[in-house]
């Protein structure tokens, strides 16, 4: 049966369509509902009242047919399945089956989920560049924050022994909405946080004027250093369970990131204020991540720090 769900302020979404990288995206986002008691809701989009859909078209021309409903509807099912299976208190699944494009429609719903769960394949890096993903549209546009986990990831159990949940700051008005989201993230997953800021070093040949905005940010022993432990200060008092460090780099910020991942659990960064190309808003250091880390990766949306 297909619930129909009007509230959704405390639902973790999550998208499916029957992949191996949307059954993994089920299991992470079933451990991460259970933890907070919070209701969890599987959404198959892309299928239109007829029961057709564009694969079901193709394979019509091939001279096949398939019933996309059916399909939805059994990819649904599994997904439950694999949702309730995958932690062992009761956990509160609800599903829903949508005509809409699945970008569309993920879209539609971030405007009032907790937040989005979505599965990511690899791709070649033609694909990447020219045409993207759903996962990396929805990313690019969604107003909550979007978890987008790798279809090899093995999810863990939580716990310190899982690695820490690292977090990129870029000195933005965006800064708050993703400490608040990486601060949760720790806190339930009972792991330590590391934030890392990157300045890449200043650069002699530059104008003294360039120097005097941007020099105290570009010493590594100063003013970031001083920014960003005062700002982790702040948040640690909300959080005092959680142990945090953090961390001042030279060089590259997806480059950081990725340096600072290789024994985390979870990364969370943020995007960039809205562009004119849908595909890039999310900012070259967030898409740097989402394709190159092995890891889940939760995308805050710039439109977040604006309202907080």
């Amino acid at each position: 049966m297909i619930d129909p769900v009007s509230d959704l302020e405390s639902t973790t979404v999550v998208g499916v369509d029957g992949s191996a990288s949307a059954h993994n995206a089920v299991r992470w986002a079933a451990t991460d509902a259970a933890a907070r008691k919070t209701p969890m809701l599987l959404v198959y989009a892309g299928v239109g009242k007829s029961g057709t859909s564009l694969s079901a078209a193709v394979n019509l021309r091939a001279g096949t047919t398939t019933n996309a409903r059916a399909h939805a509807r059994e990819a649904l099912a599994t997904a439950r399945a694999i949702a309730r299976s995958a932690v062992d208190d009761d956990l509160d699944v609800r599903i829903v089956l949508e005509s809409a494009p699945p970008a569309e429609t993920l879209i539609r719903y971030s405007e009032s989920a907790r937040m989005l769960v979505l599965g990511s394949r690899r791709q070649s890096a033609v694909a990447r560049a020219v045409l993207g993903s759903v996962s990396s549209v929805v990313a690019a546009h969604a107003r909550c924050p979007i978890a987008v986990i790798p279809e090899n990831y093995a999810v863990r159990s939580p716990g310190p022994g899982a690695g820490p949940v690292v977090v990129g700051l870029d000195h933005s008005s965006n800064d708050d909405a993703v400490l608040g989201t990486a601060f949760d993230q720790a806190s339930h997953l009972g792991a330590s946080l590391r934030a890392v800021h990157a300045c890449e070093k200043t650069d002699p040949a530059a104008l003294f004027s360039e120097y005097v905005e941007y020099g105290p940010r570009l010493d590594p022993t100063s003013g970031p250093k001083r920014w960003i432990d005062r700002l982790l200060a702040t948040w640690g008092e909300k959080y005092a369970s959680v142990d945090f460090t953090t961390h001042i780099a030279t060089e590259r910020p997806s480059q950081a990131l990725l340096n600072n991942a290789r024994d985390a659990q979870l990364v969370v960064v943020g995007a960039r204020s809205r562009g004119a190309i849908p595909p890039l808003r999310i900012g070259s250091t967030s898409r740097a991540v989402l394709h190159h880390v092995d890891i889940p990766v939760i995308v805050v949306p710039a439109v977040m720090g604006r309202e907080s």
